[in-house]
């Protein structure tokens, strides 16, 4: 028995030490992913108070949901403090006023006001955002470039928040792959579950923007390719983690170019994802840009008030009586949403590209890293 205990500690112990190498960064770097985090919540989060709206008669909550907590839908009071929570801490966290508070502020707010709009019969796919914002709580990046930093606690480590995302993601994709795995992989070329995705999307959703229409003309051997490439993909993020920091942002790479692809040819973007690949780049490089910048009282002031616009633009969109998307059309809102996800996913991609023939053991967080698996505390 001792024996066996000793063998399974000995592998624990191997199997974490190789993820840190993989993933370990310092709090600065963090900390200036924070402000990025922060700037894109602030544009992109989407408001709950269209919910209060919904006839009762559509509440359908899942079995496991906050929601069932309630009879019905809430009033709008309830869905406008809802997004006044949430339009403050992302305020916070951005500008770094108690960090820490504000990621847990905003993640219950997030996951309340999902409940409610789950409860329609859809559920989307923003769990690894989630997961992000709940291993960022305790990882320190309130520390620094901050209006009022968050005190450090023995709670706190960038080590083990960077290495407890990245098993999440494995084990998120891996649950996606081996679903897709039991019915993709048939060598069949009658049967393609890529086309079954276009066409749902395609004829059904309306998603006929951008190169989709060149699926139509896709050899079925090339669809086939799509099946397998998937699968492969989703599967295999343990093994790049495992192989070396190098291989962990070649994945990184590779599952960029894969979302920009579906972009593309599905039209779905998820480009919540980008934040969550992100955050195991290196942005110690943009903390000293932005450290020594703000450090001037003028550029301090312009910054702050640069936030505070942002803030100011998403409350009239949230509690405006008359919304701005009013004015376009939904080809039109589809049409800008796709085209800012590729920017995004193109910018993601140049971010982890440029990274990758430039990870040396020198790196800050990478040494404390190594010194932590070395000596085993």
């Amino acid at each position: 028995m001792r024996t066996l205990y000793t063998w399974t500690n000995s592998l624990n112990a191997l199997f974490w030490g190789r993820v840190v190498r993989s993933t370990a960064l310092g709090a600065e770097s963090l900390s200036a992913f924070r402000v990025v985090f922060g700037l894109f919540l602030l544009i992109t989060h989407t408001p709950f108070n269209w919910i209060a709206s919904a006839p009762q008669a559509l509440f359908n909550p899942p079995a496991l949901s906050l929601a069932n907590l309630f009879d019905g839908f809430p009033g709008r009071t309830f869905f406008i403090a809802l997004d006044a929570a949430s339009l403050l801490s992302l305020a916070c966290l951005a500008m770094g006023i108690r960090a820490r508070t504000a990621t847990i502020v905003y993640l219950l707010a997030a996951i309340i006001g999902q409940s409610f709009q789950y409860s329609f019969g859809k559920i989307d796919h923003p769990i690894l955002l989630y997961a992000l914002l709940g291993c960022m709580t305790f990882s320190g990046w309130g520390q620094h470039l901050a209006v009022l930093p968050d005190q450090k606690t023995k709670r706190d480590s960038t080590i083990r928040s960077l290495s407890l995302l990245s098993v999440l993601i494995c084990f998120a994709m891996f649950t996606a792959g081996f679903e897709k795995a039991l019915h993709w992989v048939d060598f069949d070329l009658a049967t393609n579950g890529f086309i079954s995705w276009f066409r749902l999307g395609y004829y059904v959703y309306d998603r006929q923007f951008l190169l989709s229409h060149l699926v139509n003309y896709c050899p079925p051997l090339l669809l086939e390719s799509f099946d397998y490439a998937a699968v492969a993909l989703e599967l295999s993020p343990l093994f790049f983690l495992l192989h070396s920091r190098k291989g962990w942002r070649v994945w990184l790479l590779i599952v960029c170019t894969f979302h920009l692809v579906n972009t593309l040819l599905l039209n779905i973007a998820f480009i919540e994802n980008t934040m969550v690949y992100l955050a195991f780049i290196d942005f110690t490089g943009l903390y000293h840009k932005l450290r020594s910048r703000v450090s001037v009282f003028a550029i301090k002031r312009v910054v702050v008030g640069g936030f505070m616009a942002v803030v100011l633009a998403k409350g009239v969109f949230i509690f405006g009586t008359v919304s701005p998307l009013a004015f376009f059309t939904f080809e039109q809102l589809k049409m800008f949403w796709l085209c800012t996800g590729l920017l995004i996913w193109a910018g993601a991609i140049t971010v982890i590209a440029r990274s990758i023939p430039f990870i040396w053991v020198g790196q800050s967080g990478a040494i404390a890293a190594d010194r932590t698996t070395q000596t085993g505390r």
